[in-house]
């Protein structure tokens, strides 16, 4: 059967996405609003939220700290009843584990793995009452190979693509599918500390099969296929766009 423009119109749709002020985030809120989609934008940092917001037109802007509790609930709150979740923010912390303060590593499992899975708990649970929604997770592909100076960062990725696949199970009976993306090296403001010379670009291009770091709208138009019809099938999974990272 023939992919429609239709099957990717997401008018009447409302979507929140987390992470929204940049890089896959903000290719996102974009991608979403081309395809007509009412978008919540939800980030911590206000200023580069508004720089987005203006480029996406009559977008609902939520200032949120994913580290804490209650700021998830308020946010989650103020988003009401989306009918689409991109639960993509996150914050990356690269060395040594051995130099890794404690309180880092709290910070980024606060914020990677608890944080989603408690926006997914809120407006879940508004989904299921409803009967329908849709929920996509940023995983990555360090979730499925190990990388140095990364572990607490893999951690939780390879945690989320875990919450993904047991939360999928248990509520796609319920009408709320759940699936997630895992991208490769993305040219984001979150690599830029490993792409900014010529040589760790090289090293970071070596592992690649494909031979080039991936454009951030290629991870938004991977959410979009998951969030629309055409892919309504598949549940539970973590799709990996890496160039061919993991194959190596």
């Amino acid at each position: 059967m023939k992919i429609q423009e239709s099957d990717l119109d997401l008018n009447g749709k409302r979507v929140l996405i987390t992470g929204a002020a940049s890089g896959i985030g903000a290719a996102m809120a974009k991608t979403f609003f081309e395809h007509n989609a009412a978008t919540i934008l939800a980030d911590r940092d206000s200023i580069e939220l508004e720089r987005i917001a203006e480029e996406v037109p009559d977008s609902q802007t939520i200032v949120f700290d994913q580290g804490e509790k209650e700021s998830i609930e308020n946010m989650c709150s103020e988003a009401q009843n989306p009918d689409i979740l991109l639960n993509n923010a996150g914050i990356l912390w690269a060395g040594p584990f051995d130099e890794m303060p404690s309180d880092e590593i709290t910070k980024i499992v606060n914020v990677n793995l608890l944080g989603p899975m408690q926006i997914a708990h809120n407006i879940g649970k508004k989904m299921l009452r409803r009967g329908s929604g849709i929920i996509v997770n940023t995983s990555s592909q360090l979730a499925f190979h190990g990388a140095a100076e990364r572990a607490v960062y893999a951690s939780t990725k390879a945690g989320i693509a875990q919450f993904t696949k047991s939360l999928a199970a248990e509520w796609a009976p319920k009408g709320v599918r759940v699936a997630a993306i895992a991208p490769g090296r993305t040219l984001t403001n979150i690599n830029a500390g490993i792409l900014n010379s010529e040589e760790k670009r090289r090293m970071a291009l070596k592992d690649i099969p494909a031979g080039r770091l991936a454009e951030a709208y290629e991870m938004a138009r991977l959410a979009l296929l998951l969030s629309s019809d055409v892919l309504s099938y598949v549940v539970g999974e973590t799709i990996i766009s890496d160039g061919g990272y993991v194959l190596l």
